[in-house]
């Protein structure tokens, strides 16, 4: 009998009961359970329509009973932190094979569980979804029109009405199996907005356990440990929070994508291809994980080839290997692309609607953070404008973000670890140099990063970064990023979460004091 089954006890709350970790899974559902009641007055709710009356619980609404709500919320969310935390600290001082990916998605389903009756939280946009499924049922094309062609006259569709000002004439930018699923969710509850937030819910919360399944078997595949990948890719607040909470579709892309990438490391690379692109019809985005996908394939290619000869393969037959997966998963992968596009029937429309979410600004970018900073320095000159200055960074950015691109995939391709790296750093260059960027986009590197072989330092910070993306949306959807008196909080916290991993978990040591001068 191996090492590692006679330490791993049998059961996955055997496991966890071992470790002594069971009183956080405890901890972690009443955290989202706080949430959930804060969700009811507090959350983005409906304007119209609530089911609080019926309840008798419209209160909830209003004056004290909404900060009542907000207290819930809040709480729940610095619970859900802290203990976050915590069982992070436990994680990261156990042996990679004490807890299994069964274990830890255990732990996923019963601290997401609450959620299902929670309303939307910190985002609007499953209303948005809705309406874009909405206009594909209603025969129109959601690339050419906006939720304002459901209004009839003088009459406002009440879905309309629930739709974010931002986005209520605006075309969408995702993909066909994005609106493909929102117009089967229209049909099935006869555009009923309550049971469709719920079948959206229900996604989210499939979507969760997937990202934290391919969290888990990616880290297992390239040895590193199953729970804290699943700890920094599904358990963290982020992830929980805005993908299941606030029901971002991100949630489907990334579930698809990670999926995609664990049957990559496998070997099972078209399947990985298809999963990707599947993902990539949700939210384009993804379509970024293929060009690493194929150097994963070249990698298992030469291993099997020296595997099978006993030698090394040659550069020349790398590069036979490299434009075969890269030529066949191209044609496969928009081979299965048109095939999504033509029974969804939306066609490529998505191509040109991306532009929409430009109107959008925050300064997690570093174009909108350059404008910002442009118009401060030129307030009292003759320079240009913000708005002047906007358009011209996000041009300039834009050209430096295909650079590193391509710069990133070329320098990361040597092995699984290596292209995985590679993609995650990929994402982090959209982010930071995209028009847009919000806080739950990070969910797309936090299914990658348990497998990446981080330093101390670097886990440190992500893990801050997190604590602080956690806390920068309120539980209505409203960005804070202005709010600076917030941002000063959000300060404190990601600092003190850095203390935190660095001094209690990793224990970094001090640097030394400079020697007394005599």
């Amino acid at each position: 009998m191996s090492a590692k089954a006679r330490t791993r006890p049998t059961g996955v709350t055997a496991e966890l009961s071992s470790v002594g970790v069971t009183r956080y899974v405890w901890w972690g559902f009443l955290a989202t359970l706080l949430v959930t009641f804060g969700s009811w007055g507090a959350g983005a709710k409906l304007t119209q329509g609530s089911w609080l009356p019926h309840l008798h619980l419209e209160w909830l609404r209003f004056g004290h009973g909404q900060l009542l709500s907000q207290v819930f919320f809040w709480a729940g969310l610095a619970l859900l932190l802290v203990t976050w935390l915590q069982l992070g600290n436990v994680l990261f001082k156990l042996p990679h094979d004490v807890l299994s990916t069964k274990a830890m998605l255990l732990v996923t389903v019963v601290w997401m569980a609450p959620l299902i009756i929670a309303g939307p939280i910190l985002s609007r946009d499953s209303y948005s979804y809705l309406a874009q499924g909405t206009i594909q049922y209603m025969g129109y094309s959601a690339y050419e029109v906006g939720p304002n062609v459901m209004n009839t006259g003088d009459t406002l569709n009440p879905l309309y009405l629930e739709v974010s000002g931002d986005w209520r004439n605006t075309t969408t930018p995702y993909g066909p199996l994005h609106l493909g699923l929102m117009a089967g969710i229209v049909a099935l509850t006869n555009g009923n907005i309550h049971l469709g937030i719920f079948l959206i819910k229900i996604l989210c919360m499939l979507s969760l356990v997937g990202i934290a399944w391919a969290a888990g078997a990616i880290a297992s595949d390239l040895h590193q440990s199953q729970a804290i990948a699943v700890w920094i890719g599904a358990l963290n607040p982020v992830v929980l929070l805005h993908l299941v909470g606030g029901m971002h579709n991100e949630a489907f892309m990334v579930a698809l994508m990670g999926i995609g990438l664990a049957a990559a490391v496998k070997g099972k690379n078209l399947l990985g291809i298809f999963l990707i692109t599947l993902g990539a019809a949700v939210k384009a985005t993804a379509f970024v994980a293929l060009p690493f996908l194929v150097w994963i394939w070249v990698y298992q290619l030469a291993k099997k080839y020296k595997e099978q000869s006993g030698v090394e393969a040659s550069t020349r037959r790398k590069v036979g290997y490299f434009f075969a997966t890269a030529g066949g998963g191209a044609v496969f992968s928009l081979a299965t692309f048109g095939v999504l596009s033509y029974l969804t029937g939306t066609g490529l429309g998505f191509l040109t609607a991306l532009k929409g979410s430009g109107k959008v600004i925050n300064w997690l970018t570093l174009p909108t953070a350059f404008a910002h900073f442009s118009a401060w320095v030129t307030d009292k000159t003759s320079g240009p404008d913000f708005s002047t200055s906007l358009v011209a960074a996000r041009s300039i950015f834009f050209i430096v973000m295909v650079v590193l691109l391509v710069a990133i995939w070329a320098r990361w391709r040597k092995t699984p670890t290596a292209a995985l790296r590679g993609l995650a750093l990929a994402f982090l260059a959209i982010c930071f140099c995209n028009s847009l960027a919000f806080p739950w986009y990070y969910s797309w590197i936090f299914v990658l990063v348990g497998s990446l072989k981080l330093s101390q330092r670097a886990w440190a910070l992500v893990v801050a970064a997190s604590a602080w993306g956690a806390i920068t949306v309120g539980p209505n959807g409203i960005i804070t990023l202005y709010n600076w008196g917030w941002m000063g909080v959000a300060a404190v916290v990601f600092f003190a979460t850095y203390w935190y991993m660095s001094r209690k978990v990793f224990a970094l040591p001090r640097r030394p004091l400079p020697a007394p001068v005599a």
